[in-house]
């Protein structure tokens, strides 16, 4: 779906929350918003962040302006907050797992999840999956496991870049297999796809929503999922908690972060906003669309989400035997 009809999709209904509040009695946000995106337009991050700055100004009718900054997966975004007022004017929209892996594998990265961000809501969440290609001619997880055992000289997977969840969970996978796979990283998706559905590179490690069109057409074979519950788009790939392999149980989220000093009479008005879209029909129904869902918590769970999900991460990292850089 083109951004433009998935904005449109997220602006067609009425803009009321599920507690009823209209934009009158709705606490009050700054009156101008910044929300930064640490991705190039037109990605993912920056789709989600534009459908929620939409919804966001028509509910509130602050001013709200979404700006670029993409680099180094998201950490340029990340100390361009850390360095605006603690006002609730300037918030980041980013996936967790950026502002939980880049501290880890950038020497120069000198925050920290927990101490310098205030964690506001979630907005979009998703889970990842292993696609089997032509390569390996794989119906099936042990299959797979069969294959790369067998030729382990032709293991690979690809993935959109080093230092991705992706490239973690693939070195994982690679541990679970008992083979070495040898990484092939992309810029980007699309390109570690091709490659894959060419028959270049046995296996792709994606999100759930790249590999869907391609399962459902029988170009590739989704061997599993990471997220805790099967995708209602591929309901015959099971999940890796199903297969015995709950350690691989993995999923990100778009979450929407100030900074830690910001005070609670601003962070309340933003988790009510945050909230109020998230209930907002054509909100979630462009976001399922997309092939995202909503999280099923409140804000109250995600700090401890984030540190658990911190733990899992560092350990993959570690069995990938990424060594962090400057």
């Amino acid at each position: 779906m083109k951004r433009s009809t998935f904005l449109r999709h997220a602006l067609a209904w009425p803009l009321l929350g599920a507690s009823g509040l209209t934009r009158a009695q709705a606490p009050a946000l700054p009156g101008s918003i910044r929300i930064l995106v640490g991705f190039p337009p037109g990605g993912a991050p920056d789709v989600i962040a534009r459908a929620f700055a939409e919804q966001l100004r028509a509910q509130t009718g602050a001013t709200v302006v979404v700006e670029n900054k993409p680099g180094a997966a998201g950490k340029l975004a990340a100390d361009a907050l850390l360095q605006a007022p603690a006002d609730g004017t300037t918030v980041t929209v980013m996936p967790a797992s950026a502002l939980i892996l880049v501290p880890m594998l950038v020497k120069s990265a000198r925050y920290d999840v927990a101490r310098d961000f205030v964690t506001l809501g979630s907005v979009a969440q998703y889970g990842f999956g292993f696609g089997a290609g032509p390569m390996a001619r794989s119906a099936d997880f042990e299959q797979f496991k069969a294959w790369v055992q067998a030729q382990p000289d032709k293991a690979s997977y690809a993935t959109p870049g080093v230092g991705t969840p992706q490239h973690f969970l693939g070195a994982q996978l690679g541990q679970l297999v008992g083979a070495s796979m040898n990484h092939i990283p992309y810029k980007g998706g699309a390109n570690a796809l091709s490659d894959v559905l060419g028959g270049q590179v046995a296996l792709l490690v994606t999100t759930e929503q790249l590999l869907v069109p391609h399962h459902q057409q029988g170009r590739l074979r989704t061997l599993m999922v990471t997220s805790r519950e099967r995708n209602p788009k591929m309901p015959d790939v099971p999940t890796v908690r199903e297969l015995g392999h709950p350690h691989l149980e993995a999923h990100d989220w778009f979450g929407v972060f100030a900074r830690a000093s910001t005070p609670a009479s601003r962070v309340e008005p933003w988790r009510d906003a945050i909230a109020r879209v998230a209930a907002a029909p054509g909100y979630t129904q462009a976001i399922t669309q997309q092939g995202y869902s909503l999280s099923r918590g409140g804000w109250q769970e995600l700090p401890q989400q984030l540190e658990r999900e911190r733990a899992a991460w560092a350990e993959r990292v570690r069995v990938s035997g990424f060594t962090a850089a400057d």
